[in-house]
């Protein structure tokens, strides 16, 4: 009965994390990786550097401190701020954004939900930053969800 505390699994989060490694490869929307020091979340497009300085503490980080992170763990917001495209979800709607030099391509449609039915497109326009960041957390508010496929395009 004693020590019976040193024999309990525990889950640490280290165990969780996916760690960076030279085998590592970014998808075409980008990857998101969280900082060892601050836990702040950065988004690269390629695994072509030793160290990469951190937005949230300016520290340069090594390779091996960045841990990979899941879009599900993100907040969409900072995703489309970070610059990668999101697409959000109610039913049978969407809608999805695309940073693009500067503004960003914002598409609403229906549809695409089953591997049978097509996408429909409704409109396309081009807006700022600002407003995409604005429609996203519109869209959280009334209880849209990131796409379950987390790729970030329809």
């Amino acid at each position: 009965m004693r020590n019976h505390h040193l024999h309990e699994k525990r889950s640490f989060p280290y165990q969780l994390m996916k760690l960076i490694t030279r085998h590592t490869r970014a998808p075409r929307t980008g990857a998101l990786l969280r900082c060892g020091y601050c836990q702040g979340v950065s988004l690269v497009r390629h695994f072509r550097w030793s160290s990469l300085s951190c937005e949230g503490c300016g520290e340069a980080v090594a390779k091996d401190r960045w841990t990979y992170c899941e879009r599900s763990e993100v907040s969409p917001v900072d995703i489309l701020r970070l610059g990668s495209p999101v697409t959000l979800r109610d039913d049978d709607q969407w809608c999805s954004w695309f940073p693009c030099d500067g503004y960003v391509i914002s598409m609403y449609g229906t549809g695409g939900k089953k591997t049978y039915i097509r996408n429909r497109i409704e409109d396309r326009i081009e807006i700022s930053m600002e407003i995409a960041l604005r429609q996203v957390q519109t869209h959280l508010e009334y209880g849209w969800k990131l796409d379950v496929r987390g790729r970030g395009c329809v």
